[in-house]
């Protein structure tokens, strides 16, 4: 049977992205100002009013308190603490930047949850529309939409990996730590040939071939890595490739908020 998108599935959105969202941001703020972790936990506990989240922190607060990364800790909640969102901490653990990776996650998932709200309003308003005429239509705007989101998630994945990248770089991680770090936000199988790549690295060896590799990085983001290798600028290279991809899933949003207008 073929499958209907007009119950919007792909765009159903989790009741507790807010509460992370609040969560998220406040404690970048902590630990910007200088709040230790346990202290930051203490003060995060009824941050939200989130029932689930509240017991996370709990448990993460006993768990960081006996000795465990905080990283570690939230990958025992996928429920509530995403792949991606999992990596930009051990990212910040490792680079004694917790501050930036927070408030990094913050503003993503922020953009994250303002797009599928603005994709879905847009959606429904259409197939209501075209229901009244054509119910293949209907369908066919929601797969359109969905498919554009999930393309938009793709390319800020590839955005997320270069910026993960960056942030451990300039932090001081060494390069090999930095690259199996960054492969985290990479789905599979790509993330395991940048893991096994960064293992292999040679003193000095460059990483672009690594990249080249990845189907996701092979057009942009190791071009500009051998780039950035050549004229010892592979920080700022590695910005501005994100910059670009960040530049492309708004490209892919905007576009798919048109659709059912011009359906």
């Amino acid at each position: 049977m073929e499958r209907r998108w007009t119950d919007m599935e792909e765009l159903d959105l989790d009741p507790r992205l807010g509460p992370l969202v609040l969560y998220t941001r406040r404690f970048a703020a902590l630990i910007d100002a200088g709040v230790s972790l346990m202290r930051c936990f203490e003060l995060l506990q009824d941050a939200t009013g989130d029932p689930a989240i509240a017991a996370a922190n709990a448990e993460l607060s006993k768990k960081v308190g006996d000795g465990m990364q905080m990283s570690a800790a939230m990958a025992e909640r996928p429920e509530l603490f995403p792949a991606f969102y999992i990596a930009f901490v051990r990212a910040g653990e490792i680079g004694g930047v917790l501050d930036e990776a927070l408030a990094y996650l913050a503003a993503w998932l922020e953009q994250e949850r303002a797009a599928a709200e603005r994709l879905r309003t847009n959606m429904l308003l259409a197939q209501l529309t075209a229901r009244v005429t054509d119910g293949a239509a209907a369908s066919g705007i929601g797969r359109r939409v969905a498919e554009a989101l999930r393309e938009a998630r793709r390319v800020a994945r590839v955005a997320s990996f270069c910026r993960l990248f960056e942030m451990c770089l300039t932090a001081g991680v060494p390069m090999k730590l930095a690259l199996a770090t960054a492969a985290d936000i990479l789905p599979e199988p790509g993330a395991k040939r940048v893991r096994e790549g960064a293992e292999a690295l040679g003193t000095d060896a460059p990483i672009a071939p690594i990249l080249a590799e990845v189907a996701e990085l092979r057009t942009v983001v190791s071009p500009m890595v051998a780039t950035g290798e050549e004229h010892a600028c592979l920080d700022h290279m590695l910005r501005k490739a994100a910059e670009f991809y960040d530049a492309e899933a708004a490209d892919v949003l905007h576009s798919a908020a048109r659709l059912p207008a011009e359906a």
